[in-house]
């Protein structure tokens, strides 16, 4: 009988743990002129000095991955032994998840029993996902005279910069560099100076899967400085960029400065919860729409942060609503029973507690939540009686602050979920057929989730594409529209023959 393995101390393997802030460039881990200091959201503590690569370290690892990507060791290579070590990859983050969890965990706050179930299931998920996508991306052979043929080929774009958020820190990272390799391209990964220690383990591990040196580099740094010489440099072929509306805008025309280049955006959300009468009862839903706003801790794009609810189940659902969120405590992120912890920062949490107190001076009610005693912590908060133009509604606050509108009509539905200059997602509640077409149709955004009860369901996974909208962004992150967005078409025609 096999014997019980002893329960982690995750705070000893919080102090045992070694942390490595230098670039990774072209398969060796370079120390860059300056640093950034890293503290935890945990509680405060100092972790390590990270790299800031200025404008000559970032030439020189967009120069390497220039370099892996014409030796054709990598792009010229078959899409099935791409996968084949993108799958390896897949095999070493579930060998290391506990340590790559951890390292999320201190960086950003994020609960260990989280983070090591995300990196445990999520990430090796997405792996797997885009590397047996690899050999799918096919081609068109469209009719013509019998004295020709014509097809279109897919090809890699060639070196992609990609810029991740801390949010989901290794997640965000396989989000934005495997699709890419997958297709032949050779990433410069930039991942957010909060969070630097998962996506440059994430690189370390993928030279031990086989990618050749040069085809990932990770280039840690601030926006200003490395993300802008990252962008703006005259030999990257594409952007792809997760983050904030604003920072997304300024790396459009960075990106444009040179020379004209495709630029693929995620940026905010502002997503709706819609439920109408119809929908579950008040003690089954009130958990599943809470829960969707407290993801993460709020900090989720797509975390529904604006509760529409039809005028006769309001009443009810923001009581129970109110009951549950009081019931929430900002949790030590290294107590394995923790769901819900602090956010990822001080300026994270100022940011926060700021919307919430001018939500309170515009006249919202506050039926929940604030400020918590502990470091970086900020309560699960409701508020009522808020407008359609109190900032609290229109822009994304990034943590775990639910909004109550109510409606009458499906028309109101509409213009509340619209209201917003953010397109990502909706979730509609509902089981009647002419609604739910209504919805569908009219709500501008990149994906709506329709339920008419609260059982579980596994979904598609990371198979359906949705483009964001609007000051969301553009260009689809999931499916095989994703692997498509980092190909070039090539349409080639042999005539003469017979």
């Amino acid at each position: 009988m096999a014997t019980k393995q002893p329960e982690a101390d995750w705070n000893k393997r919080a102090r045992d743990l070694t942390w490595d802030g230098r670039a990774l460039i072209h398969g060796q881990r370079i120390a860059t002129s300056k640093e950034i200091e890293i503290f935890s959201p945990v509680d405060g503590r100092y972790l390590y000095n990270s790299g800031l690569c200025d404008a000559v370290m970032i030439d020189r690892a967009v120069r390497s991955s220039r370099s892996a990507f014409e030796r054709g060791n990598w792009s010229g290579i078959s899409p099935q032994a791409r996968a084949s070590k993108l799958l390896r990859l897949a095999e070493l983050i579930v060998r290391d998840h506990e340590e790559l969890a951890l390292r999320d965990t201190l960086e950003m706050g994020k609960p260990i029993g989280v983070a090591v179930g995300e990196v445990a299931g999520l990430a090796p998920v997405l792996c797997r996902y885009y590397a047996e996508c690899a050999d799918k991306i096919y081609g068109e052979v469209p009719g013509t005279d019998q004295g020709s043929i014509a097809f279109s080929l897919r090809e890699p774009r060639g070196v992609v910069a990609a810029i991740a958020p801390w949010n989901y820190p290794l997640a965000n990272a396989i989000i934005k560099s495997l699709p890419a390799l997958a297709a032949g391209n050779c990433v410069v990964l930039k991942p957010s100076e909060m969070t630097p220690g998962s996506a440059l383990r994430f690189g370390e591990l993928a030279l031990e899967a086989g990618l050749p040196d040069g085809v990932l580099n990770v280039v840690p740094g601030d926006g200003i400085e490395t993300g802008a010489s990252l962008v703006s440099h005259s030999d990257i072929d594409m952007v792809t960029f997760t983050g904030s509306t604003a920072t997304g805008r300024a790396i459009m025309a960075l990106a444009s400065s040179r020379h004209i280049r495709p630029v693929m955006l995620e940026c905010g959300g502002k997503s709706p919860q819609i439920v109408f009468a119809d929908a579950p009862p008040t003690p089954d839903l009130a958990p599943h729409i809470l829960g969707e706003i407290l993801v993460n801790q709020g900090q989720l794009c797509v975390a529904r942060s604006r509760l529409l609810v039809h005028r006769s189940r309001k009443e009810e659902l923001l009581a129970k609503l109110a009951s549950l969120a009081r019931q929430h405590v900002v949790g030590d992120p290294l107590d394995m029973g923790a769901r819900f912890g602090p956010l990822a920062g001080t300026t994270q949490r100022d940011r926060v507690m700021s919307y919430i107190s001018s939500a309170q001076q515009a006249g919202a009610h506050l039926v929940a939540g604030g400020a918590s005693d502990r470091h970086c912590g900020v309560l699960p908060t409701i508020f009522d009686h808020v407008a359609d133009d109190m900032a609290v509604v229109k822009e994304e606050i990034f943590g775990p602050v639910l909004t109550v509108q109510t409606f009458d009509t499906v028309d109101d539905a509409v213009r509340l979920a619209n209201s917003t200059r953010y397109g990502l997602a909706a979730t509609v509640w509902t089981e009647q057929y002419p609604v739910i077409h209504a919805m569908v149709r009219r709500l501008k955004c990149g994906q709506v989730t329709v339920r008419s009860s609260i059982e579980a369901f596994e979904g598609p996974g990371f198979a359906l594409a949705g483009e964001p909208q609007g000051d969301s962004g553009f260009g689809g992150e999931t499916g095989l529209d994703a692997l498509r967005n980092y190909t070039a078409v090539k349409g080639v025609i042999l005539a003469g023959g017979r």
